[in-house]
């Protein structure tokens, strides 16, 4: 196996036809046998898998693409539209922090992991928004058979369904409403993630604005989540940043397996 069939096997997975601009090979390399996958990859990391042994290490997170992974946050706005919002109104939505995203991403060093890589001959790459887009999907199934079967399902019967996800049942953080009533309806629900990062107020008020009732994100910053306080508009569930990333990521690393691939990982999350 080479580090060509590591990225196809992903994108399999989800049908998509090319690697988003968040994902990349950065060193190739073929005979792989026994590689080490983890949320987040640094030089110590490296050294440690080249130490170990291992013929090619996997990143879930961007590492050597922040000066131009921005458009997969573009995303949002398909997702959006796919779940009502129209779309003059979901762009309107991105705008700000898409512009912000492509500006942070000239400050970046994009090469530091990257070059440690090669230099240490260590086949490396990293996958991020074909694996977060599985997960969306099996969170937004979720969230779904839940209303599906109880169609005036509350905050806290999404919040057992989500909780009781394997990767969840692992994780230290709980999943938790950080907006609304735990005994509201969750009505009209929508899972954010799967487009780079969460969409913070914008993206969150925009579905309050258009009919949506409750957002799923794995994570908001404190400054976004006092905004829609101060709103007063809808309803927020939040996974968990490794929860949320876990529950795609673990699909993948089985299909990994079923190749006869050795994976090893650094989380006691996913497994």
């Amino acid at each position: 196996m080479n580090t060509d069939d590591l990225v196809q096997i992903a994108l399999d997975l989800v049908g998509f036809a090319r690697l988003p601009a968040d994902s990349a090979i950065y060193v190739p390399g073929e005979g792989l046998h026994k590689v080490l996958f983890g949320l987040d990859i640094g030089t110590a990391e490296l050294v440690l898998a080249r130490q170990l042994g291992y013929d090619a290490v996997i990143a879930h997170h961007p590492v050597g693409v922040p000066h131009r992974h921005w458009p997969v946050y573009e995303r949002h706005v398909e997702l959006m539209v796919a779940a009502g919002v129209p779309e003059e109104a979901a762009r309107a939505a991105v705008a700000p922090r898409l512009e912000a995203l492509r500006v942070a991403g000239q400050a970046r060093n994009y090469e530091q992991v990257s070059e440690a890589a090669r230099l240490l001959g260590m086949p490396f790459l990293n996958i991020h928004c074909p694996l977060d887009e599985l997960g969306r999907r099996v969170l937004q199934e979720t969230v779904d058979a839940v209303l599906v079967e109880k169609p005036q399902g509350t905050l806290d019967d999404l919040v057992w369904a989500l909780a009781a996800l394997p990767a969840a049942r692992r994780a230290e953080t709980e999943v938790q409403v950080l907006l609304g009533h735990p005994e509201a309806p969750a009505g009209r629900t929508h899972v954010a993630h799967g487009a780079l990062t969460n969409g913070g107020y914008d993206v969150a008020q925009a579905c309050y604005e258009h009919g949506l009732d409750t957002v799923v994100y794995i994570h908001i910053a404190y400054a976004d989540l006092l905004r829609l306080r101060e709103a007063g508009r809808g309803q927020l569930i939040v996974t968990g940043h490794l929860v949320g990333d876990a529950v795609g990521i673990e699909p993948y690393i089985a299909a990994l397996r079923r190749q006869g691939l050795r994976v090893d990982v650094l989380s006691q999350i996913f497994a």
